[in-house]
């Protein structure tokens, strides 16, 4: 089973500030994009162990409540209206989900925990329908959001 963690800052996110100045000011996508926001998502396979409780003690370890808000879905991965989520991923190794794993299996004693992936959900607003914002995306991630040595995407609709 998948668990997996949206987590988004309730605070200012100065890196999709610097997103979206970047992609309005120098690269003109000012007439077409609203807003720009992000969120992490971490997604964590199980092999046994009740989803719900699962959830609730991995978001109190990798949630900062502080500063942070989080959604938990479980087998399953969907997004609100309103905005093209490009979920940016390594498809390299990935040490901080490495990490993550480990921790969560040596550290906390889940052993139940097979495997952590972590990925970047930008949440691109636009001001054009479905289609034509579903491209616009594509571009935005193909100049902008990743590093084609180190990086993947996909639009989540």
């Amino acid at each position: 089973m998948l668990i997996n963690l949206r987590v988004w800052l309730k605070i200012p996110d100065a890196e999709a500030a610097t997103v979206k100045n970047t992609l309005v000011r120098r690269l003109s996508y000012g007439k077409v994009l609203e807003d720009v926001k992000k969120e992490r998502l971490i997604s964590i396979q199980v092999d046994s162990g009740d989803p719900e409780e699962l959830a609730r003690a991995f978001a109190r370890e990798l949630v900062n409540e502080n500063k942070e808000s989080h959604k938990v879905l479980i087998d399953r991965l969907e997004f609100e209206e309103g905005y093209v989520p490009v979920k940016v991923a390594l498809h390299i190794e990935d040490g901080e989900a490495i990490a993550i794993r480990d921790r969560l299996r040596k550290r906390l004693g889940y052993q139940n925990v097979v495997d952590v992936k972590k990925a970047t959900v930008w949440k691109l607003y636009f001001r054009l329908l479905r289609p034509e914002a579903e491209i616009t995306a594509r571009e935005i991630a193909e100049k902008l959001l990743i590093n084609p040595h180190k990086d993947s995407y996909e639009i989540m609709i």
